[in-house]
């Protein structure tokens, strides 16, 4: 499928620089170490952020958890409007790239008003500072926003390292996978033409729907973003039982249904939901180290074999791929978020975000 506008080359160009990215941050774990000296006797760990850092958080949370801590991620409007009041030994972790968003803001500057136990992962240029602020890249030009994304969750996979290995517990189990992620990434940036027979098949005029379970809850939540973004389409984020209840009904046959899946406890429920998607007639995009065992599925993009934990970093790269192919078949710019739209300019520009 041949792009159909010369538009979004910032989102392509970012997307296809991650491998490189992941490697170069994989390669310089100073910063955090730094920042991670100020969380050290944390009894909880909160994580918040809004729209993709919110879906980053998420995966913070599985990773922290699988490294023997207690996390909560929570968007930062819940956080900053209706708490919980952080505790004496609770430490913040905060995601966002530009770090201007206002409610990540006052949830920060709240905070550390009492506590000195916070981090900030954003980007260069952010104008978040201090002891506690990791960095991960310059200021991506699209507002889809995808190797900031990555970028964070993989300085969350090296903070968990560090803070196991200070709090004298084992290192996490899947460590030894992080040096997979850099060509990881370079898979599934190869994956376009793969992700093109996706995007060729879908019908872009009809609401399309993203599953997951544990960590690839995030991710799902996230294809949908990153597709409503680009597209300016209609699309759904689910955690993979809440589907069944309601959301299931709606969908119907022709439809496009991505099921991410990954080899763990979400894997057999997720293979029983796509059984029944098939039956009803919707087509199935399995995405993930498991798409090859689940039946019935129309395309399947297994593009890595990483530990379920951190399989949201790779298994996020096809899905952006999606997001992009959708507006490029759809003519329509993904840089720049409709802003150039008028109606949707006035509005976005009447609201701080």
């Amino acid at each position: 499928m041949a792009d159909q506008v010369v538009s979004g080359g910032h989102l392509l160009s970012t997307l296809e620089s991650q491998p490189a990215l992941i490697e170069r941050l994989l390669a310089d774990e100073h910063p955090v170490r730094e920042a991670a000296a100020r969380l050290r006797d944390a009894g909880r760990f909160i994580l918040i952020g809004s729209g993709t850092s919110y879906h980053g958080a998420q995966v913070g949370e599985h990773l922290l958890r699988s490294a023997g801590f207690e996390a909560i991620a929570m968007p930062s409007f819940e956080f900053a409007q209706y708490g919980p009041a952080p505790g004496a030994d609770d430490a913040l972790v905060v995601l966002s790239h530009r770090g201007v968003k206002r409610f990540t803001e006052a949830a920060l500057d709240s905070f550390r008003q009492g506590s000195s136990r916070w981090v900030a992962i954003t980007g260069y240029g952010s104008p978040l500072s201090g002891a506690g602020v990791i960095r991960t890249m310059p200021q991506e030009l699209s507002a889809v926003h995808t190797a900031s994304h990555t970028g964070a969750m993989t300085r969350l996979a090296q903070l968990a390292v560090v803070l196991a290995a200070g709090a004298g517990r084992m290192r996490p189990f899947w460590e030894p996978a992080l040096e997979l992620l850099p060509e990881t990434a370079a898979a599934a940036v190869a994956a376009r033409s793969r992700c093109e027979e996706v995007v060729d098949a879908m019908a872009l005029d009809r609401p399309t729907h993203f599953l997951g379970g544990g960590p690839a809850w995030a991710t799902a939540s996230e294809g949908a973003l990153k597709l409503r973004e680009a597209s300016h389409v209609q699309a759904e984020g689910h955690e993979l039982e809440n589907f069944l209840h309601g959301p299931l009904i709606s969908v119907e046959a022709g439809q496009t249904v991505f099921c991410v899946v990954e080899r763990g406890p979400a894997l057999e429920r997720a293979q029983q939901i796509v059984q029944a998607l098939v039956t009803v007639g919707v087509q199935v995009v399995a995405v993930g180290s498991a798409a090859d065992q689940v039946d019935g599925a129309s395309h399947s993009l297994s593009l890595h074999r990483l530990p379920e934990v951190l399989a949201p970093i790779a298994n996020v790269i096809p899905l952006q791929w999606i997001a992009f192919l959708a507006a490029a078949r759809r003519g329509v710019n993904p840089d720049t978020l409709r802003r150039d739209d008028p109606p949707y300019g006035h509005a976005l520009a009447a609201l701080r975000l």
